[in-house]
């Protein structure tokens, strides 16, 4: 087996090492990210620098190898590629040749140099600056400008983004929008008198094709010396088509400007708390419904506005809202104390953040209801004296169609037909009808011809089958309603129990018949017409016979 040179006896002694130091040539090895991790003695006496000074990007940049043209050299090392450039030296800026090798295994780049000769200079130089411009073939386009904006060199994805091809002569300045022309002429000047070494702006360019495009500007001057041993500068120009993330940041600043719109002009409430409930934005809603400014609420909790009979259950749901749990009762209503002292009710959402905002506070968002609220108490107040009303009434209190069958009706049914109010709603147990004296049927009939055709009241009396087996009699006032057109929607009305009344009607007009036939014989006396009456029957026949 062939031994490796550092096992070779001897190899690593002091007198080796300096031999060796002494005999290798000018190199540099980098670690990927381009700090020094050695160099030779003759790398460091070409470049007159200490170690410490020749970390790639610090030493080589300037102005004929500006920042964008190392940083496109080291990515093509790095992929494998031998990288072949011309620098100078910092102090006396002599000419050197370099060439830059990825070596895998040892995750490092190796930086050979050598001095140029004189008579090399130029079409060396010349030569690794038209292969400088080759660097940015692989993902971005790139142009080297003269001053007067003409095009000198560029490369193929330059001609693919303008739409352009090789065989034109092109003015970078004629393809910018004319809009965008002069917005990075104060920084050009800047970077020509030294002050800047580059500038990044954002230009709107119009290809061939008469399609506007958004692309990074970025501008660095380089300086070539051209054949005739005269240095030339020249503005080394990447662009970068960034139209499609454009297009989105636009499309993102015209949402924000609807919702802004929308926030400011909705009549809705937006309050924004942090996780502990400090108020930490309102909406301009907030001080139209409460009265108070957002300066006034920034840093209150939100629970100081609450009445006292909502409180626990406010904080319940915030709770809930903060931790993201799903809630039977995801919305609340609840009365808010304003700043002139009254109260508004409020239905109020919270909604959490997306865990990619890293925020983990509440936003509410809410309407005023004390309308509805206040009418709702009214209904209740009304409802509550039309249940009274309804248990202390007389007889039921009914809603039915035209067949009877009850939509509504009260408990006092149950007195008159022996049947509970729920039986009869929707024919639950028995249809009201059924209840009907077979021979009064016709009556009701009748009576709901008379009130569909009439629109008026109608009040009718018609005998009814009790629950015992019993005949009872009702009496019946009821009126339809009826829609814009004229169709019946429901009928309303009352039933009485006159079945006391008819009895007593019946009792009447029979010792009313019996009582005239008595008195058409002299020879029967007062008391025998008068016999077997009730109290108030016979006192008011004793009135008519004196």
């Amino acid at each position: 087996m062939v031994s490796t040179l550092w096992d070779v006896p001897g190899i690593q002694s002091h007198g080796t090492l300096e031999f060796l130091e002494r005999s290798l040539g000018p190199i540099c090895v980098y670690n990927d990210c381009g700090q020094t991790l050695y160099a030779s003695q003759s790398f460091l006496h070409l470049l007159q620098a200490a170690t410490e000074d020749v970390d790639f990007f610090r030493y080589f940049q300037s102005e004929s190898t500006p920042q964008v043209v190392l940083e496109a050299l080291w990515k093509l090392a790095l992929q494998g590629k031998v990288v072949d450039f011309v620098a100078k030296t910092r102090d006396d800026q002599q000419p050197l040749e370099c060439s830059l090798k990825f070596n895998a295994e040892a995750n490092s780049i190796f930086c050979v140099a050598k001095k140029t000769e004189p008579d090399e200079s130029v079409p060396r130089r010349v030569e690794a600056d038209e292969r400088s411009l080759t660097v940015f073939d692989h993902h971005m386009a790139t142009a080297l400008v003269r001053q007067d904006g003409t095009m000198i060199k560029c490369n193929q994805q330059l001609h693919e983004l303008l739409k352009t091809n090789e065989h034109e002569t092109l003015f970078l300045d004629d393809l910018i929008c004319p809009d965008d022309r002069q917005i990075d002429a104060d920084l050009r000047q800047k970077l020509l008198d030294g002050t800047i070494h580059s500038y990044t702006v954002e230009k709107r360019f119009t290809t061939r094709n008469n399609e506007i495009i958004w692309t990074n500007v970025r501008v660095s001057l380089a300086e070539v010396d051209d054949r005739k041993h005269r240095q030339q500068r020249y503005f080394m120009v990447l662009l970068e088509d960034i139209t499609e993330s454009r297009n989105v940041y636009n499309a993102l600043v015209r949402t924000e400007e609807k919702w802004k719109a929308f926030v400011l002009n909705s009549p809705c409430l937006f309050i924004q708390t942090s996780h502990t409930g400090q108020i930490i934005y309102v909406s301009s809603a907030v001080e139209r419904l409460l009265g108070y400014s957002e300066a006034e609420l920034l840093g209150r909790h939100v629970t100081e506005l609450l009445h006292p009979n909502h409180f626990n259950e406010f904080e319940l749901v915030l709770q809930l809202w903060i931790s993201g749990v799903q809630s039977s009762q995801p919305e609340i209503e609840c009365w808010w104390r304003t700043k002139s002292g009254r109260w508004v009710a409020l239905f109020l959402q919270g909604q959490t953040f997306p865990s990619a905002l890293k925020f983990d506070g509440v936003v509410l968002s809410g309407y005023d209801i004390t309308d509805r609220k206040c009418l709702e108490m009214e209904l209740k107040a009304s409802e509550e004296r039309f249940r009274s009303l309804m248990l202390n009434i007389p007889g039921a209190v009914f809603r039915c169609n035209s067949t009877y069958t009850m939509a509504f009706i009260n408990d006092g049914i149950e007195a008159i037909t022996g049947y509970p109010a729920s039986a009869l709603v929707n024919n639950q147990m028995q249809s009201f009808l059924s209840l009907v004296y077979p021979d009064d049927m016709a009556i009701i009939k009748d009576s709901l011809v008379q009130t569909v055709l009439d629109r008026h009241r109608c009040s009718i009396e018609y005998r009814i089958i009790h629950a015992s087996g019993r005949i009872r009699w009702v009496f019946e006032r009821k009126q339809g309603v009826f829609d814009q057109n004229g169709n019946l929607l429901w009928l309303d009305g009352v039933l009485l129990d006159i079945t006391d009344r008819k009895q007593a009607e019946a009792e009447l007009h029979r010792y009313q018949t019996v009582n005239q036939a008595r008195l058409q014989s002299p020879e029967l006396g007062r008391s025998n017409a008068l016999e077997g009456l009730p109290e108030g029957i016979t006192t008011a026949n004793a009135n008519m016979v004196d």
